[in-house]
């Protein structure tokens, strides 16, 4: 399943995505294994390889294997199912390793086996609040049913910025961006303005909201392309009601191309 990005694509606006389901193989404690099912979206998959012989990197964080070479980028091995909790077997020679890359940085996320590709409808896309629990909520920013399983979505992103805070989006402030005009007259400019972030993933939603907010705008979240479309509704009631124009109300969205109910 090596280059599959580039055989494999989905169009922006054709409300469909397409994931690559994989295993972890959790040891249960009667010794015996059960398939927990997850899922990445394709467009943030480089490749899907055996796993390579490593180096120990010094001062790694936890979870955090070691690092090799993928296509001459120094890459880290992350440890999946530790950083799920997911007990698994040891025996390194059987499993595989997802090559990621967005966001500007390579990763290698280690699991225990590869199922296949499927391509889906947004639509089919569920929020994983109705399956887990609140904490749980963090790591997953979906869930799909297929085949009688339900499939998680990993928000990769946030486990990234768990495992090496260095190359996280968190880092950045606003407060210490020179490009930013901070003074008091600008804040008091965007304290008029409305701003609408969506995006399916918590941990994005989250550092936009407090970049923007830290900058003086008004902040409106949605988790999804639905909830979204119900608050833009309810503000086109508001301004009917006021006899103002939607763009008094709201000046901006800022949001993900593809998510659920978009």
């Amino acid at each position: 399943m090596s280059n599959v990005t580039s055989t494999i694509l989905t169009e922006s606006g054709t409300n469909e995505l397409e994931i690559i389901e994989f295993h972890l193989e959790k040891q249960l404690p009667d010794g015996s294994t059960k398939t927990c099912y997850y899922g990445i979206n394709v467009a943030k998959v480089r490749e899907v390889i055996r796993v390579p012989e490593t180096t120990d990197y010094p001062n790694a964080q936890p979870h955090m294997i070691g690092v090799f070479s993928s296509r001459d980028v120094l890459t880290p091995l992350v440890d999946l199912a530790g950083w799920l909790g997911v007990p698994t077997r040891q025996d390194l020679e059987r499993k595989f390793v997802i090559v990621t890359d967005f966001n500007k940085m390579t990763n290698g996320f280690l699991i225990d086996s590869i199922s296949r590709i499927h391509r889906i409808s947004w639509n089919d896309v569920e929020s994983p609040s109705q399956f887990l629990e609140a904490g749980e909520q963090d790591c997953v920013v979906a869930v799909v049913r297929k085949d009688g399983n339900l499939i998680m979505i990993l928000d990769f992103e946030k486990i990234i910025a768990d495992i090496n805070p260095e190359l996280s989006m968190e880092k950045y402030d606003v407060k210490v961006d020179k490009s930013v005009d901070l003074n008091q007259r600008m804040v008091g400019k965007r304290n008029a303005k409305t701003i609408m972030v969506v995006d399916d993933s918590a941990f994005i939603r989250s550092l936009i909201q407090d970049t923007l907010a830290s900058s003086g705008y008004n902040v409106i979240t949605c988790k999804d392309g639905g909830e979204a479309h119900e608050k833009l509704m309810s503000l086109i009631e508001v301004a009917k009601e006021e006899q103002l124009p939607v763009r008094e109300l709201l000046d901006a969205v800022v949001t993900d191309v593809e998510m659920p109910r978009m």
